[in-house]
């Protein structure tokens, strides 16, 4: 039997919603976009004010439910639906207009809440628990369906009045922190993004419906900005998903030459692929496939590489928001530590014909962008060199690294209270080709016993079945489009060839790789994943291969690449030998 109201009278999908929205970023440290998103209401604008509302005012609404005891006094009454109905009624529409049980038990309570809120000291305090930065709204014009001067004439067709440019930086800022309704003005930096002031929407305009214009925070664009690739070169972005870099890629390059999107997890794949598809980035490749087990032969030309990988998304003003200062958990972030240094590692070890490499974080701990820097720094010896992002700027940017460590101050930093954006972290590798790269192998020399060599050997051979399997149930594991990558036997063997590293990193790759999903939507701000599809559907066999996988890869990691493959092979050799004497 439900623990829930029973009655007549539904409950306002806004409402209910809205609970389920709080309740999964509390209880299991949801993405508050992502999960409004994913709900596909028609009012986003207005579950995100609603929800973001609850959030910040939790402190109030544990006092106001303790003081009153309505959950006491109403067993039925879900927790969540009751914060959000509270929220709605003392601080958002002053009233709760629905005839339902649950807004009439509420309004029930109506003066016991309101004599309790009067005893609050410090009402604004508690509300207000940590200073907030109020961002300007970005809106990326995308040039491959609409010229930026098209796209500006329909926003002052619209009533908005277009600014001019500023001279510097700094006067570029101070127009910002003073942008008011109905002027807009375009990005000192970046031509094809337009500023609006804080709280325009834009969810419901015609643009953003059909891909014309994107809500990118000004922070996100700047990788791609940086990276800069020629038109009609090559380009491999890393854990694409949601998409909204890779259609970047394509914009500055005119759809002219060829960016493979590279995600693992399937669900954001599909974003990736509907976030290509509407933008109309006809020159983005996607490929459903793990980024850490690439290999470099089926990318030769690759020239350009973006590098934006899971991190703590402690720089995301939309996370500070929910969830204040909090610090973000040491043992977590060693292994988001780990995890970036590997798959950069990988990416600048590993294609020859690479001309520049960008990494970014949406994070403002050192421990995730100059430790991760110095780190690889020693890796790459003289093969690579960083570039001063100043310079690239040309000295027009305020924030930067520390000096303090070795990649001193030539990375860049976004920080939300001064640049007005997401903060963010990049820095920019250029290729030396007067040095040849390091040889790419892990320290270290240990071996699989008997029992972990037969383990691989049963991965294999389902990897096998898996191949031969005509699966009628996954019909879009069949279907092929212009802009789908390879997907034949990419995973057959993976288990025998990963690649080699040179730190502790790869002891808790695979541990990230899980978690992937968990933080990726904090990666870019404004990023839309209004498409994600929960729905997740897996044969046995596929079951049965992740599991060994997990199992037996941590192992397979720590192994000689050359020993790995001499030892598995004499193992199978000698089976053979044993079943023909049999």
């Amino acid at each position: 039997m439900t623990s829930g109201f029973v009655h007549s009278i539904k409950v306002p999908r806004l409402y209910k919603s809205a609970a389920k929205i709080v309740q999964e970023v509390r209880e299991k440290g949801g993405s508050l976009k992502s999960l409004i998103y994913r709900q596909k209401h028609p009012n986003v604008s207005a579950i995100y004010s609603l929800c973001l509302n609850t959030l910040q005012r939790e402190e109030q609404l544990d006092h106001l439910i303790k003081k009153t005891n309505i959950l006491v006094n109403e067993p039925r009454l879900q927790p969540w639906l009751a914060k959000i109905l509270i929220t709605e009624l003392l601080w958002g529409k002053k009233a709760l207009k629905t005839e339902c049980k649950p807004a009439q038990t509420i309004l029930a309570y109506e003066q016991k809440f309101r004599e309790e809120l009067s005893n609050i000291s410090d009402i604004d305090a508690v509300q207000k628990p940590h200073k907030t930065v109020k961002k300007a709204r970005y809106v990326r014009i995308n040039t491959l369906l609409v010229s930026l001067e098209k796209g500006i004439s329909y926003f002052q067709e619209e009533g908005w009045s277009f600014m001019p440019k500023c001279p510097s930086y700094v006067e570029h800022l101070n127009v910002i922190k003073n942008l008011k309704k109905p002027n807009f003005i375009q990005d000192f930096h970046i031509s094809e993004l337009l500023i609006f002031p804080p709280d325009t929407t834009f969810h419901d305009h015609p643009g953003y419906q059909n891909g014309e214009i994107l809500l990118q925070d000004k922070a996100s664009c700047l990788p791609s900005h940086l990276l800069n690739p020629e038109p009609g070169s090559t380009v491999l972005d890393l854990c694409a998903a949601p998409g909204m870099k890779s259609s970047h890629l394509a914009a500055i390059m005119g759809n002219k030459g060829k960016i493979y999107a590279v995600e693992i997890d399937e669900r954001r794949y599909k974003t990736l692929c509907e976030q290509v598809r509407i933008t109309n980035a006809t020159s983005v490749e996607t490929v459903n496939k793990d980024a850490l087990i690439l290999n470099p032969n089926e990318y030769p030309n690759v020239e350009y590489i973006l590098v934006d990988p899971t991190c703590s998304g402690s720089g995301m003003l939309d996370r500070q928001i929910v969830h204040g200062n909090e610090k973000c958990d040491p043992q977590r972030l060693k292994q988001l530590q780990a995890f970036q240094v590997f798959i950069l590692r990988h990416a600048l070890l590993n294609f020859p014909n690479v001309k520049r490499i960008v990494y970014s974080t949406c994070s403002i701990y050192p421990e995730e962008n100059e430790q991760v820097i110095d780190e690889i720094l020693e890796n790459v010896q003289d093969a690579y060199k960083l570039s001063p992002v100043k310079d690239l700027l040309n000295q027009n940017w305020l924030n930067f690294s520390s000096k303090k460590y070795n990649c001193s101050d030539k990375c860049l930093y976004a920080n939300s209270v001064i640049d007005l954006c997401n903060g963010f972290f990049v820095a920019v590798f250029e290729r030396n080709f007067d040095v040849p790269l390091p040889e790419y192998k892990r320290k270290g020399n240990v071996a699989l016993n008997n029992r972990e060599v037969e383990e691989v050997k049963e991965v294999e051979a389902l990897h096998l079945e898996k191949a031969n399997t005509t699966r009628k149930r996954k019909k879009r594991g069949k279907r092929k489009s212009a802009n789908q990558g390879p997907s034949k036997d990419e995973e057959k063997s993976d288990s025998i060839s990963i690649l080699n590293v040179s730190s502790d990193s790869a002891k808790i790759v695979q541990e990230i790789n899980i978690d992937n999903d968990n933080d990726s939507s904090q990666n870019d701000g404004d990023e839309s994943c209004q498409n994600d599809d929960d729905e997740h559907s897996e044969n046995d066999n596929e079951v049965a291969i992740k599991k060994k996988k997990r199992k037996i890869e941590r192992k397979i990691m720590q192994l000689p690449r050359k020993g790995l493959r001499l030892s598995l092979h004499k193992e199978v050799t000698l089976q053979k030998k044993k079943r023909k004497t049999l």
